[in-house]
């Protein structure tokens, strides 16, 4: 069951990250608003902190234009499962078998999404920063992962009396 509800997780926060950064591209829309992402979304906050040239921002904008429908594909095909995870288990029906098998094919459409971040990071990282600006790139990375430590010691130091495994 807490596979179940980590997938489920996973798989909503890609969808909402998916859905707000492909309308962040928008013509009514001017990123994510306010807050730590500034006007420009995460890109725009990552491009802050690199200090990234004009010319380095066009070129990453065209990269993500050109990698934005794979992307797009994919969180549609990852909407449609969860949507087809939502009949399975409706009016709290559970078919293990059905949810098991659309648990693993959004585990499969996850992972791709994983690699395409993966690769987009690659090639901005190869062919969009300089050597300043890969090191600063390497410190972001090791911050957030930082973060996410410290996030997942607080979830467990809170204890749960979820028994399910």
């Amino acid at each position: 069951m807490k596979r179940f509800v980590i997938w489920s997780c996973v798989a909503l926060l890609l969808i909402v990250v998916g859905v707000e950064v492909i309308r962040a591209d928008g013509p009514e829309r001017h990123g994510w608003g306010s807050g730590r992402w500034s006007q420009h979304g995460p890109l725009g906050y990552v491009g802050h902190e690199l200090n990234l040239s004009d010319a380095q921002r066009s070129q990453l904008r065209s990269m993500w234009l050109a990698e934005r429908p794979a992307v797009a594909l994919l969180v549609q095909q990852l909407a449609s499962e969860s949507k087809e995870m939502d009949s399975a288990t409706a009016q709290g029906n559970l078919d293990e078998s059905k949810v098991q098998t659309i648990a693993a094919r959004q585990g499969e459409t996850v992972a791709k999404l994983l690699v395409e971040k993966e690769r987009f990071k690659s090639k901005v990282y190869t062919n969009v920063l300089n050597p300043e600006q890969r090191t600063k790139a390497d410190e972001l990375q090791t911050k957030w992962h930082s973060r996410l430590e410290h996030l997942a010691a607080r979830i467990g130091s809170q204890g749960g009396t979820d028994s399910h495994n």
